[in-house]
């Protein structure tokens, strides 16, 4: 069986999607299948191709196992009128040089966001003659929404509900990470097939032993406990929340704040750091996915933010820290701080609550007997339930059962 996975977002680039996708093929190789990557050439999250790739020339590379068709697009870093053009440009790009360069699918895996690639997964389904799965890492436009991007009676948003259900029922099946994603889509297509693919982690890759001397130099050697953000700084993270909690600590209180990554707010935070003088928080820039692990061990307690309610999002960073045996504060709503603490990983609260995120770190600061429980309640979790080999085992049998029943 050969698949092809559609998505605008694939490594080299570091981000959930594209570390799910690359390993989760990686083991639907083992499982049997050919899996082919159609994407675009690598930009994310700067907005500008990475050294080596030339704007207008698509190429063929080999990520890991994994045959991968890179086609050109306009990248962009933020603004949602060139985000938009990034995403059609990426469409438009896909559909003319997927043909000619990949090979025949018997099933295409569509990652979404951007939504509008359901457009290319459409032309190429009907192209190639074959079906179409369509996963759904966040509800779009329901998250833009959630986000402040654009207005819920928008005409942008009445056309995008109206492709989001078409893309819906025309397909195969549909994955989503989460449970409440998956409830939302079952209203609306109630007679497509649907499976939770969670994200996963791979926990061998992981754990306290991790930590070496440049990890260790990259956190550096001030007294802790270190609580570590490591990923993108965008606008949806709300990481201002991390800044106002180093600001408001008492000084009779240890600990520092380690932020790792890079994203359009980095500069508006390196900014606050030094106009007020913030020394409890250190900014390291993106390092690479190898790098992570390390980083995580050396830490003491992961922080993870979002900025507001976004319908059904859970971060990827909670499994990584789950393997690493990170005790996690996790300022979200609904599903990630059910996912966190019905594995007694750590601790939620609601996001934008400065008060409530000051005294769940402070907590974790004094209490090292809780820290202990969370981090081996996280590990126990890493190592069954979001065992990335499980829900790899998971996806196969699914799409499988599509391909059999097409």
């Amino acid at each position: 069986m050969k698949l092809c996975i559609l998505t605008q977002y694939f490594p080299p680039e570091m981000g959930a999607p594209q570390g799910r996708l690359s390993e989760l093929g990686e083991r639907l190789i083992d499982r049997g299948w050919e899996v082919e990557a159609l994407t675009a050439l690598p930009n994310y999250p700067t907005g500008k191709l990475f050294p080596g790739y030339r704007p207008l020339e698509p190429r063929i590379e080999t990520i890991g196992r994994i045959r991968t068709v890179r086609v050109p697009l306009l990248p962009s870093k933020s603004g949602f009128a060139k985000r938009l053009a990034s995403y059609f440009s990426f469409v438009a790009a896909a559909s003319l040089w997927g043909p000619r360069m990949c090979a025949r699918p018997d099933l295409i895996f569509v990652e979404s966001p951007p939504l509008f690639i359901g457009y290319a997964a459409r032309y190429l389904a009907r192209r190639w003659r074959c079906q179409f799965v369509f996963n759904v890492s966040d509800l779009w436009p329901d998250s833009a929404v959630d986000m402040g991007m654009i207005e819920p009676d928008s005409l942008a948003v009445k056309l995008s509900r109206k492709l989001e259900l078409s893309l819906y029922r025309e397909a195969a099946g549909v994955t989503g990470q989460t449970d409440d994603i998956l409830a939302t889509i079952r209203e609306r297509a109630p007679t497509t097939p649907t499976e939770v693919i969670t994200n996963s982690v791979d926990p061998s890759r992981f754990g306290r032993d991790r930590a070496d001397a440049e990890a260790r130099a990259l956190i550096g050697d001030a007294p802790g406990p270190v609580f570590i953000y490591a990923g993108l700084l965008g606008l949806a993270q709300g990481l201002d929340q991390i800044l106002d909690v180093a600001a408001a600590l008492p000084s009779r209180l240890p600990g520092r704040f380690v932020l790792v990554g890079d994203g359009p707010v980095r500069e508006h935070l390196e900014q606050r750091v030094a106009t007020e003088k913030l020394d409890r928080v250190k900014i390291l820039p993106m390092q690479p996915r190898s790098r992570v692990p390390g980083l995580l061990a050396a830490a003491d307690i992961a922080l993870i933010t979002l900025g507001g309610r976004i319908h059904g999002a859970v971060p990827n960073k909670i499994y990584e820290a789950m393997a690493s045996s990170l005790p996690i504060i996790i300022a979200a709503e609904g599903e990630a701080v059910r996912r966190v603490e019905s594995v007694g990983a750590g601790i939620g609260v609601p996001p934008q609550d400065r008060d409530a995120l000051l005294a769940a770190c402070t907590r974790m600061i004094e209490d090292v007997e809780l820290r202990r429980r969370c981090g081996a309640g996280g590990r126990q979790a890493a190592e069954t339930i979001y065992n990335r080999n499980r829900v790899a085992d998971r996806l196969d049998r699914f799409l499988r059962s599509l391909s059999r029943a097409g």
